[in-house]
């Protein structure tokens, strides 16, 4: 999945990353705020929809919504 500012891009076999609940990440997920900060987020594929509704979150408050 990929908007004009979140990315979910598969691990690549030779990355180890973890996610926050202590499972190995299947995706990153890559943001790039309106700050201008760009963030790559480790996420086990049962998290992958929380997260993004949490960026989705933050970008509505952002946005006044």
């Amino acid at each position: 999945m990929v908007t004009h500012r979140t990315a979910v891009v598969p691990l690549d076999s030779e990355t180890s990353g973890r996610c926050l609940c202590g499972h190995r990440a299947d995706y990153v997920i890559e943001t790039r705020w309106f700050s201008g900060r760009h963030s790559r987020d480790p996420v086990c594929s049962p998290h992958v929809t929380e997260v993004l509704q949490g960026i989705a979150k933050q970008n509505a408050r952002r946005d006044g919504g």
